[in-house]
């Protein structure tokens, strides 16, 4: 049973746990879930009752999507680099850098 004059931080602690979990697997496209929810569920304890586990949870959660989505940046634009170098060396074999592009992919 809850003390009296407590109020209940299921929300928060639930937001900071999400939060927590979505900033270490940001390397995943799944946290950025996470992170989601641990923001939602940190600004309803935030409105039911503004505490020190809302407030971690928001910003926590914050730093999960934040990671996530600078991962997903970051691949996709490596990627993308990636492929204009396999157009090139398909068109120029003798192009500067495709000898060491060739020999990392073992052909």
């Amino acid at each position: 049973m809850p003390k009296e004059g407590k109020g209940d931080n299921s929300f928060g602690i639930a937001s900071v746990v999400l939060g927590i979990i979505g900033s270490v697997l940001g390397a995943l496209v799944l946290p950025i879930i996470i992170s989601i929810l641990g923001l939602i569920f940190g600004i309803v304890q935030l409105k039911k009752e503004k505490n020190a586990w809302a407030i971690w949870g928001i910003v926590l959660s914050i730093l999960g999507i934040i990671i996530s989505v600078y991962i997903i940046y970051l691949t996709v634009t490596t990627l993308s680099n990636l492929s204009q170098i396999m157009q090139t060396c398909q068109a120029d074999p003798t192009a500067p850098g495709c000898e060491v592009f060739a020999s990392a992919l073992g052909v």
